[in-house]
């Protein structure tokens, strides 16, 4: 799968942008775990402040070596509750997932930053 960045993708898309389909979103991620950069078919999921259905997905394969599924997860933002922890996470990098981008809390941050390094 190739790289496309934000830029190739808004500028390819300019009238989704303009009609509100398509959205980049607010620069106030953090980067947690080594990898910098990674790809693959996008697993939605929309929860709060409960992970079970979390842990349930990232228990499936996420499909490759490097090029697995990518969880991107709205936990509607509650700063009370962790959707997202060290278990799950080492459990994503050993079921082959790329990557999970989260709105909402994580817990075990130095645990999840020696993960994803492969």
């Amino acid at each position: 799968m190739a790289l496309v960045t934000t830029a190739e993708i808004c500028d390819a898309n300019s009238q989704l942008i303009t009609s509100g389909e398509l959205r980049a979103l607010q620069p106030i991620f953090q980067i947690y775990g080594r990898r910098q950069v990674f790809s693959g078919q996008i697993v939605t999921l929309k929860v709060f402040e409960d992970n079970v259905l979390v842990r349930e997905l990232l228990e499936e394969k996420g499909n490759g070596r490097g090029n697995g599924r990518v969880l991107v997860m709205d936990g509607g933002g509650s700063l009370r509750y962790a959707i997202l922890g060290g278990n799950p996470v080492v459990q994503a990098q050993n079921n082959g997932w790329a990557g999970i981008v989260v709105n909402g809390c994580k817990r075990d941050a130095d645990e999840i930053n020696g993960c994803l390094s492969r």
